[in-house]
């Protein structure tokens, strides 16, 4: 730590100056009383002098002083034939540049010099005395000297401070003056990496405020390394190193006590001689020093005091700023936590329900809370409805738990989904109104196919009925394209309009029987129909015709993504332990079908040439759920499956039908 002089009445300088030497403490005076002043005061490690406003005879009276090292700052114009002794200089332009470097260098001379000196006293060598103040000396006390029931009274007014670090670190200056009746008094605390004086008597307050020691200061880390008071008396000056005692000149400190809390330094307490130049008493250094403990423990409890206060009001205000309600409870089960937000949503007031039961919460907020804390189950995401009124929400829940993992409490965070619900219906109602818009597009274009074909041979007929190989293929032709329109509005039919569903219990083995000839006679030339049919039958509950239908529009949709020679497997499976459902997968080969490519299948309307095939797996999927059943598609390197589940019931000779006629 070093403190800098500068003179200069120009803010530009010293701005500069101050900018280009921010590891240093810059003391800026205007005037030359002003700096004698502050050197006759305060021990400085450089005077750095502005040509604009030193004279040159100014500026060797100060070269010659105590031999100082003197730095010029000089314009291009200064006369420098009117100085006998050249100081070194640095141009105002430079500063940024060349001034932080000119400063360290000349700072290590003075520093060489004083460990010079120092190593020269110690040997007994007479060189010039670098102190020419007497210093007191530390002695042992006669007898009792403190009246302790007055420090420590003075010392318990730290105690009404409520945790104000200002009247705190007052307090205890006032209670070290009942000991020692000193000049000057300082107290340093940390800061991140630094120290910085937070409280002084009789010092200059710009000093003061801007005095700061690093981590690697000599005396924070002497201090740090001993733990114990260091004294700046005459029989221990020559021992310690040029920069201690440097350090402890400029912070006017005859002895210096560490403020250590939980083996680390916290701060450093400084003061001087006594006003009346008598000795110190270890008695009184002692006292002090167990002063000095007690007010570090007391500044670290209002440190995490302040850091609690910090952290709630941080809390207070996210929790007041939140879009979202947030509610806790204590192991009393009552509300500890109760936000703006969730004031809003419920309709209730904070004062009022903060320290009530968890029961006064609207229904199932409580149940959810109590199940968090009590059972340890977790709400993420979960959609319920607030009663009454029945609004949508979005509840997410955690458990609160001590150091020792035991539940103290609970919270949710819940948000109110009725705007979402609203723009989700929106949005459903648009894409309904797109796909319907585009349905009809597609069966528009699908009718009009076969009715062209229709009516063109039609216009033929006349003209060619004679013609027996034109009334074969009028009639094959108008069969087919006949076929085709009964096929498309037997799907539009299943698609759109409920289903009147005649259930009954039918072997899932002869099933599969039926539905392998019901779509033999329509699959594509060379691809076959496997199956593997379980050893031991199972009976499901269903509309054998509409369910035999679902599985021939899986079959078609499976073989148009085959090619000549491929082939499709039945594939009827059921678990041994678990015999309450069957599934019945239509396995093919072929490239891996992604999630998206898996998504898009089950919906109505997807962008492919042939509408016809468009709804084959929609309407399956309609037909399996309405049975009570599920389908689903799995990929693999070994191939793609549609796999439909169905609940499993016992062999009955009783019919199960639903009471519909068949539709």
């Amino acid at each position: 730590m070093e403190l800098l002089a500068l003179l200069s009445d120009r803010e530009n300088v010293i701005t500069a100056v101050k900018n280009a030497l921010k590891t240093y403490t810059v003391y800026p005076v205007k005037s030359l009383p002003q700096l004698e002043e502050l050197l006759g005061n305060v021990p400085t490690g450089l005077l750095m002098l502005d040509g604009f406003l030193a004279k040159p005879s100014q500026v060797e009276t100060l070269m010659s002083a105590k031999k100082r090292k003197v730095l010029l700052l000089v314009e291009d114009e200064y006369d420098f034939n009117k100085l006998s002794n050249f100081p070194e200089t640095v141009q105002v332009k430079d500063i940024f540049r060349e001034l932080q470097r000119t400063v360290d260098r000349m700072l290590e001379s003075v520093k060489l010099k004083d460990e010079i000196s120092i190593l020269h006293k110690s040997r007994g060598r007479q060189v010039e005395n670098l102190n020419t103040v007497t210093l007191p000396q530390i002695i042992d006390a006669p007898g009792k000297r403190l009246v302790h029931e007055q420090v420590l009274l003075n010392f318990a007014k730290t105690l009404t401070v409520n945790f104000n670090l200002k009247k705190l670190l007052d307090h205890f200056m006032d209670s070290v003056m009942e000991i020692i009746r000193s000049n000057k008094m300082s107290i340093l605390l940390r800061e991140k990496n630094a120290f910085r004086i937070k409280s002084h008597i009789g010092m200059d307050p710009y000093f003061a405020e801007n005095l700061k020691l690093t981590s690697e200061s000599s005396l924070i880390k002497w201090l740090s390394g001993h733990g114990r008071i260091l004294c700046r008396s005459q029989n221990t000056k020559d021992q310690l190193s040029a920069s201690l005692v440097k350090e402890m000149e400029l912070l006017q400190s005859f002895c210096s006590f560490p403020m250590i809390y939980k083996g680390k330094l916290i701060g450093v307490f400084n003061i001087d001689s006594k006003i009346t130049g008598d000795p110190f008493y270890k008695e009184e250094l002692e006292v002090i020093f167990i002063l000095c403990n007690y007010l570090s423990a007391t500044i670290k409890d209002i440190d995490y005091y302040h850091q609690i206060q910090y952290q709630k009001e941080f809390t207070r205000n996210i929790l007041a700023n939140m879009s979202s309600g947030v509610i806790t409870i204590n192991t009393e089960e009552r509300v500890s936590i109760f936000n703006q937000k969730a004031s809003e949503m419920l309709n209730l007031e904070a004062v009022d329900v903060i320290g009530s039961d968890l029961r006064r919460l609207p229904s199932p907020l409580g149940d959810i809370l109590y199940e968090t804390m009590v059972e340890g189950k977790v709400f993420r995401r979960h959609e319920t409805l607030i009663k009454p009124g029945n609004i949508p929400i979005g509840v997410s829940s955690h458990r609160i738990l001590s150091e020792d993992d035991n539940a103290i409490g609970a919270v949710i965070v819940f948000t109110d989904l009725s705007d979402l619900k609203k723009l989700e219906e929106e949005k459903r109602k648009a894409d309904n109104l797109e796909a319907m818009n585009n349905l009809i597009g597609k069966i528009a274009h699908e009718i009009k196919n076969p009715l062209t074909s229709i009516q063109t041979f039609t216009q033929l007929l006349e003209d060619k009925y004679k013609d027996e190989e034109f009334r074969k293929f009028f009639t094959v032709t108008v069969m087919q394209s006949v076929q085709q329109l009964n096929n498309l509005i037997d799907k539009l039919v299943i698609f759109s309009s409920p289903i009147d569903y005649r259930s009954d219990v039918y072997s899932i083995n002869d099933v599969i029987d039926d539905i392998i000839k019901y779509v033999s006679k329509d699959l594509p030339a060379g691809i076959q129909l496997k199956k593997e049919v379980l050893d031991k039958d199972a009976y499901v509950t269903i509309d054998k015709n509409f369910f035999i239908k679902a599985l021939y529009y899986l079959i078609l949709t499976s073989a148009e993504k085959l090619s000549n020679d491929d082939s499709i497997l039945l594939q009827i499976n059921q678990d041994l332990k678990k015999q309450d459902s069957v599934e019945i997968a239509v396995k093919f080969i072929g490239e891996p079908l992604s999630d998206e490519e898996r998504e898009m299948l089950l919906r109505p309307l997807l962008d492919i040439d042939a509408f016809g095939i468009e709804l084959n797996v929609p309407i399956s999927h309609k037909i399996i759920e309405d049975l009570h059943g599920t389908l689903s598609i799995t990929s693999s390197k070994e191939g793609n499956a549609l796999v439909i589940t169905l609940p499993t019931t016992k062999k009955s000779g009783t019919s199960m039908k639903d009471g519909h006629s068949h539709g």
